[in-house]
């Protein structure tokens, strides 16, 4: 588990921020009515009592938690009639302001009431406050501003207010494509991505948050493509607050695996036949990304990089290039596809997947309309003859065979209990684990145009996970990054 670097933070104060950090057309307003949700003197109060430190360290309101709540409420005032602020908040405010402004550090302050201004302790804190000036009036940034603000936020010169003011900020005015860029170059320098000895090369980018309810099969389509030949690149964390779910990582410990391996160690087994796949944690890559993880569980909405993280490249191979996404939230599929395209990848694949990521359920349900995506819902791209050609289809499991009338979850979700579920399906044994495992493997190469049937991409993947080929690059990898 982490060590968590902030007090609280205090839940009054985190279910009123779920209401109001969010967009023009989501965001839920403190006050209409008395007996629905938090009302807004009492959170202000609740600010006052914890600055006053007349709350336990437990229930304290984090200055995190104040730059979240403090950027969103001065945002709100220009959003439309229905979601801007209640009567009840202008009047809490009216009523608290003078106290909270005798009390707050000058940083939130300056979130609170931007006209006061704010004189920035040092050069990254003057970035970051150039660039919230304009975040706090609705406007947006560009790919150089983006990129150098979260670059500062990424370091320890940054006042934890200030981040989370930028990171809520942005989130709620929307990030455009340049802001998108922005943020997943601030994480890895482009200029460091490196040539890879193989001939084809898989990103998968998924949710770092991990899963809570659905068996989590990347790992295992990875050992499986390596077996066919097709190389892999997975990313991810040991754990990601506040959902904290199980991750690739936790699945490898688990597994007796090292994960704290560098690009170069990690290249290394992506290029060696036997093994063919290769797992870079963000502790590697961003040591800067990691340490501020805590952040997503004081500013309680994710942060806009949690989305361009899964789509972060680190290596090149030498003929063509692939990147497999998982999305929830219906919008981000664009840019994601848009980044992979711009980066020059020969195909890529956006899924509304099982839990945001782009694992396909063994069942369809209701299928996507002109409204609606459902899950298992995939878009991508081929490249040909550098002409993006686009593609969009409902994957559904029935016409290949896998026949449920319920999508199954696994007995028990933990990294233990993932790690001998893939062990015994690539070991052979039948159910649905090994039909998610086959499903998605078999669906990546064919959406990807590796194989270009999917009951053939079917049965060549049933065939190495059935005369345990795949399981022993597994076991390859396993030992050799040890």
């Amino acid at each position: 588990m982490y060590t968590p670097q902030f007090p609280g933070p205090n839940e009054e104060l985190l279910e009123a921020q779920a209401r109001v950090c969010t967009g023009p057309h989501q965001t839920r307003p403190l006050g209409k009515r008395s007996n629905d949700g938090p009302q807004p003197d009492a959170v202000l109060e609740t600010i006052l009592q914890s600055l006053n430190e007349e709350l336990p360290e437990d229930e304290t309101v984090s200055e995190a938690q104040m730059g979240a709540f403090f950027v969103a409420m001065t945002i709100r005032k220009d959003f439309p009639e229905s979601t801007q602020w209640s009567e009840a908040e202008t009047a809490a405010f009216q009523k608290y302001e003078s106290a909270l402004l005798s009390r707050l550090p000058d940083e939130i302050k300056f979130v609170m009431r931007p006209e006061l201004g704010y004189v920035p302790n040092n050069p990254s804190e003057f970035l970051v406050v150039s660039a919230l000036e304009k975040i706090l009036r609705g406007k947006h940034l560009g790919y150089a501003e983006t990129r150098q603000m979260c670059e500062m936020l990424l370091t320890d010169e940054v006042k934890p207010a200030l981040k989370a003011a930028a990171l809520i900020g942005q989130r709620m005015n929307r990030e455009t494509y340049q802001e998108v860029r922005g943020y997943l170059d601030a994480y890895f320098n482009p200029e460091d991505i490196r040539q890879i000895d193989v001939d084809t090369l898989t990103h998968f980018g998924q949710p770092y948050d991990g899963a809570t309810r659905n068996f989590r099969p990347t790992l295992f389509v990875a050992a499986v493509r390596a077996a066919l030949g097709e190389r892999s690149l997975l990313h991810s964390v040991d754990l990601m607050p506040p959902k904290n779910g199980v991750t690739e990582e936790a699945i490898l410990t688990a597994l007796g695996a090292k994960t704290d391996l560098n690009l170069e160690q990690t290249a290394s087994l992506i290029s060696d036949k036997d093994v063919g796949f290769g797992y870079i944690s963000q502790r590697e890559y961003s040591p800067g990304a990691y340490s501020v993880r805590e952040m997503r569980v004081h500013i309680k909405k994710r942060p806009p990089w949690a989305a361009t993280e899964k789509a972060q490249q680190f290596f090149s191979a030498r003929e063509a290039n692939y990147m497999v996404l998982g999305y929830y939230h219906i919008g981000y599929e664009k840019p994601l596809l848009q980044l992979a395209w711009d980066r020059g990848f020969n195909a890529a694949i956006a899924v509304k997947g099982e839990e945001g990521t782009s694992h396909y359920a063994l069942r369809l349900g209701k299928p996507s309309t002109v409204d609606r995506m459902a899950v298992n819902y995939s878009q991508g791209f081929h490249r040909v003859d550098n002409q993006r050609k686009d593609f969009a289809l409902d994957i559904d499991p029935k016409k290949f065979g896998f026949d449920y009338r319920l999508n199954p979850r696994p007995e028990a979700v933990s990294a233990d209990a993932f790690a001998k579920a893939g062990i015994a399906a690539l070991s052979g044994e039948q159910g649905h684990i090994y039909d998610r495992i086959l499903l998605n493997s078999a669906m990546v190469d064919y959406l990807l145009g590796i194989c270009p049937d999917p009951h053939d991409a079917i049965k060549r993947v049933q065939s190495v996970m059935d005369d345990g080929s795949a399981l022993r690059h597994l076991n390859n990898y396993i030992t050799k990054s040890n």
